[in-house]
């Protein structure tokens, strides 16, 4: 899963809300991406996938959640709400406050635990 993932990575660093099919919401989104990135370094710190090939890979999707979602104050950005589908929630933006907003910071957390680890 962790091959697949690494191929279709946005340049910014996120990962679309549909992973086949870059048009269908394609923009940036916290959840989704913290939670691969909480993963991968989660398997990383614990020696069970390559550090040498998947370092490249949650260091960007890290520094991607950091420096465009995160605001100076806490407050998250592109996280996209609750619903049965991802256009249930949208649009998804840098300013928008999701319906269930303690689910991103969650992830984000998660994610930060492990890169906290890995340096």
């Amino acid at each position: 899963m962790f091959k697949a993932l690494g191929k279709v990575q946005r340049e910014d660093g996120f990962w679309n809300v549909s992973l086949l099919d870059p048009t269908n919401f394609g923009g940036k989104e916290v959840s989704g991406t913290a939670m691969f990135t909480y993963g991968m370094a989660w398997c990383i710190n614990r020696g069970l996938i390559s550090r040498k090939k998947y370092l490249p890979v949650v260091n960007k999707a890290w520094n991607g959640l950091v420096t465009e979602s995160l605001h100076p104050n806490g407050f998250l950005g592109y996280v996209q709400g609750t619903g049965k589908q991802p256009s249930d929630s949208q649009p998804v933006g840098y300013d928008t406050v999701p319906n269930f907003e303690d689910f991103g910071p969650g992830c984000f957390l998660l994610a930060g635990s492990e890169m906290y680890k890995i340096h």
